[in-house]
């Protein structure tokens, strides 16, 4: 199983050189399709897949993912509507002739017509965890996470929320008036579990988020909150948020993600006492991919 597989997105780069289901070589950069002009992409791809050196052969079949598939990518190709076919959620995705010597697809992304839900590139690692786990919710976490549920006897995926956790948590401490005049930040653990007290009295109705969003930078004010942790309180009242408004309760919750991240929603599923397990997003991504190109061998 040889090919390699570029998941290209809004901000960053990733080239992956995969030789029997393996990772070869791979080569990252901050070429995201967001900072580039579109015309531009097709020579940027070339550029950026010589950088994998040994890896790179100009036989293998090169697959395109994430927002390089989107209407400010190389090319638009479009979304597959749930509720979706495991089977069709393993495509490789239109062909792309003349901008590689290789074979070149690019994958659509999948969206949910009913609630106006789209994701692009996240239902790989989803590829990957049905076939890591058993779970039958699966929360791929990062910027805009992707909550998915699957119909493993109709072997379909239903459903697709997004909950844009890890971007409002950008605006708030680095773009508005919460995180202005903060100190240098250090990890409290202590802060992020009562950020995560205070998601629990959101879910129960006795507060909103919108002013607890606000009433962080309450907290240090009035001497309540350490001001050099309110980043981590702020992370735990988001993640708590998410956490309870995806969490189906009565049974486990699979999530993929960072390394820096998997560790907080695990802490956050303890404190809610609520069941789950962790996927380290590399490790779903490569299992996703090695299951596109198995289908299509």
């Amino acid at each position: 199983m040889n090919y390699i597989a570029v998941d290209w997105g809004t901000a960053h780069f990733r080239a992956l050189s995969v030789r029997d289901g393996k990772v070869a070589a791979s080569v990252e950069d901050h070429c995201g399709v967001g900072r580039c002009e579109r015309a531009a992409l097709p020579a940027i791809l070339r550029q950026q897949l010589q950088r994998l050196e040994h890896g790179w052969d100009p036989q293998l079949p090169v697959m395109l993912c994430g927002m390089v598939g989107s209407n400010i990518g190389i090319a638009d190709a479009g979304y597959l509507a749930l509720p979706l076919d495991f089977s069709e959620l393993l495509t490789r995705g239109q062909a792309l002739p003349g901008i590689l010597s290789n074979p070149l697809t690019l994958r659509p992304g999948i969206c949910d017509r009913r609630v106006n839900e789209i994701c692009r590139g996240e239902e790989m690692q989803l590829a990957g965890g049905l076939t890591l786990s058993d779970a039958q919710v699966f929360a791929v976490v990062g910027n805009h996470s992707k909550w998915m549920r699957v119909d493993r006897p109709r072997q379909r995926v239903a459903s697709l929320t997004t909950l844009m956790t890890g971007e409002l948590y950008q605006l708030a401490l680095n773009h508005s008036v919460v995180g202005k005049g903060l100190p240098p930040q250090t990890a409290s653990p202590a802060a992020f579990l009562a950020g995560v007290e205070v998601a629990q009295d959101v879910y129960r109705g006795s507060t909103t988020l919108i002013s607890e969003l606000f009433r962080c930078r309450g907290r240090y004010v009035l001497g309540v909150l350490d001001p050099a942790s309110a980043s981590s309180w702020l992370s735990g009242l988001l993640m708590g948020h998410e956490v309870l408004s995806g969490h189906p309760q009565t049974e486990s919750v699979c999530f993929s993600g960072s390394a820096t991240l998997l560790p907080l929603y695990r802490q956050v599923c303890e404190a809610l006492d609520l069941p789950c397990t962790t996927l380290e997003a590399e490790s779903a991504l490569l299992a996703g991919l090695n299951a596109v190109f198995a289908e299509q061998v």
